[in-house]
């Protein structure tokens, strides 16, 4: 019997099943919504789909239930712009200069060129800050990459800010300045690096304002005195010396550049303002876009013979005509690259801070 029982086969084991391929971890990979913070950039393909959804969501957000729509993206800068033209040319009478070679001569076309472009890089920060606040129930329930927050923000900003300078570059070609046309890849380069400043620095300030909410409200007062670093409301000539008025109507008068006095050296006003990065993307703007002209490019202007007297520092001779100054573009070259380097390499530190803080996000929000 002893025997018998021995020779009984033993129940086989339960076999455990097998993960479906779909549900097998990859090796190294953790699966969770909180502690990965770093994805490589093939990575981002995966979740297209979630970015091409966040920034629609972005763009039909903004003017929800509104009559006029998308007119609104056009109808603050132009309310803008009739309020400093009032303040500026009016009250102060600061005269717009001449386009070179373009001719052109508007304040309103001045400022638009300038205000357009900066307010698609601050707008882009300031409501990054505010979509990572407004997707936290989003980022507490899933895992995914938390750039794509402040990216879809941004590239949201950029779609309506296409829209709105394809509408300028109309206008500029039908008052006369058809050269636009010709340098639309330049226009299109420049806004597409002020994009990549704007996202390093929505990067950045966004996780920041996670962590110290008091970043959003600092902001406002922040990019406020930003803007009057920039010559966006004013010329640059204000500043940096150029062209003051039209010489073809013989108004226009060469104006020296401001100096101003520090540990005993004497700089230009423009120069000091040029340490600012979005300086030389305004100009470079301009440049293009007003007064049709590549940055770095020297012209012959002519005055009348009754302007005021040449200031010094620039290249003038006395013609029958009237006299002839040989006059430099408000930007270089080199200041076209210091912007880029800028830009980039605040991609890159915002990009770092971002991921580095990223899996604490959960919690603080």
């Amino acid at each position: 019997m002893s025997q018998a029982l021995e020779a009984w086969p033993e129940a086989p084991a339960p076999e455990r099943p097998k993960p479906s391929r779909d549900l097998r971890r990859p090796r190294g990979e953790t699966i969770t919504n909180t502690s990965r913070n770093t994805v490589g950039f093939r990575e981002y393909f995966k979740y297209k789909e979630l970015f091409v959804n966040l920034t629609l969501r972005e763009l039909r957000s903004k003017y929800k239930r509104s009559v006029i729509g998308w007119g609104w993206s056009m109808i603050n800068p132009l309310a803008n712009m009739l309020i400093y033209m009032v303040v500026f040319s009016v009250l102060l009478k600061v005269h717009p200069p001449v386009g070179i070679p373009s001719r052109l001569n508007s304040y309103a076309l001045m400022y638009l060129s300038a205000m357009l472009p900066f307010t698609m890089w601050q707008a882009s920060i300031m409501e990054s800050m505010g979509a990572m606040l407004g997707n936290q129930n989003l980022i507490q329930k899933t895992w995914f990459p938390r750039e794509l927050i402040p990216g879809a923000t941004v590239a949201s900003k950029v779609i309506s800010h296409l829209i709105e300078m394809a509408l300028l570059v109309i206008v500029v070609v039908a008052v006369g300045n058809w050269r636009a046309l010709e340098l639309l890849p330049g226009i299109l380069a420049v806004i597409a690096v002020i994009t990549v400043f704007a996202l390093g620095m929505s990067l950045l300030f966004s996780v920041a304002n996670v962590f110290w909410r008091d970043i959003q409200h600092f902001s406002n007062i922040l990019f406020f005195i930003w803007m009057f670093l920039t010559p966006v409301v004013y010329p640059y000539y204000v500043i940096g010396g150029g062209i003051n008025g039209s010489p073809a109507n013989g108004v226009g008068v060469l104006q020296p550049p401001r100096m101003v006095h520090l540990l005993g050296h004497a700089f230009s006003l423009g120069s000091l303002f040029k340490i600012n990065p979005m300086t030389d993307a305004i100009l470079t703007m301009q440049s293009l876009m007003y007064s049709g002209s590549l940055p770095g490019v020297t012209h012959t202007v002519l005055f009348a013979p009754s302007a005021a007297p040449m200031p010094t520092g620039y290249t003038c001779s006395a013609t029958t005509k009237g006299v002839a100054c040989l006059l430099a573009s408000n930007v270089s070259w080199f200041d076209v690259g210091y912007f880029v380097v800028w830009a980039f390499a605040l991609f890159a530190i915002g990009l770092w801070v971002f991921r580095k803080f990223s899996a604490r996000l959960p919690e603080e929000l």
